[in-house]
């Protein structure tokens, strides 16, 4: 354990997890909080978990070939950006920004589901991390963690080809297996 005296008083210093852990869960009660406390009665208004979307999402055959394509667009900025931010002076602030935005966005999106579904909004959204967070979340780590900690942390080209495998495969299962994973939780559950 590392001890640090600051004005005084020593405090422990935090690992990079921590750090993650406390901004990411930041953004996500900020996320809860404004769902329920701004947006509050509007929230009926934004209409994400209706009866319709649900229905249209069991019987909807989704387009793989365009499916992909928009996953690629819209996962591939916030990779590009982060591994983009890799290579500029502010890349600490772009990593606390990006696990603010996250925990937001999740924050946001579990407290609509709840609200609108209960119990079964929750079981929803989690269904809708999976598979593809189980490639996303370690190549996004690796790309934060060398953000926060260099120089201490060293790029190469291992690192290049595991975080963009891990991309790539976490973008075919989303648009392959994720799909169907929603439609048998939609079935199941309404």
């Amino acid at each position: 354990r590392t001890f640090y005296r600051v004005g005084g008083i020593l405090v422990k210093a935090f690992r990079t997890g921590h750090y993650f852990l406390a901004l990411f869960f930041t953004g996500f009660l900020t996320g809860i909080l404004i769902v329920n406390y701004i947006w509050g009665e509007q929230l009926s208004l934004i209409g994400t978990f209706t009866e319709v979307y649900l229905m249209r999402l069991k019987n909807e055959k989704i387009s793989f070939q365009q499916y992909i394509w928009y996953l690629i667009q819209v996962r591939g900025i916030f990779f590009l950006m982060l591994f983009l931010a890799m290579g500029i002076r502010i890349r600490k602030i772009v990593a606390a920004f990006f696990l603010l935005w996250t925990g937001m966005s999740g924050g946001i999106l579990l407290s609509e589901a709840v609200a609108e579904l209960g119990m079964k909004g929750s079981i929803l959204c989690v269904a809708g991390l999976f598979p593809q967070f189980l490639f996303y979340v370690p190549a996004v780590l690796a790309l934060l963690r060398f953000c926060w900690n260099y120089p201490q942390n060293q790029w190469n080209r291992q690192k290049t080809f595991f975080v963009c495998g891990l991309f790539l495969i976490g973008i075919f299962s989303e648009s392959c297996l994720n799909p169907w994973l929603i439609q048998q939780i939609v079935n199941i559950l309404f």
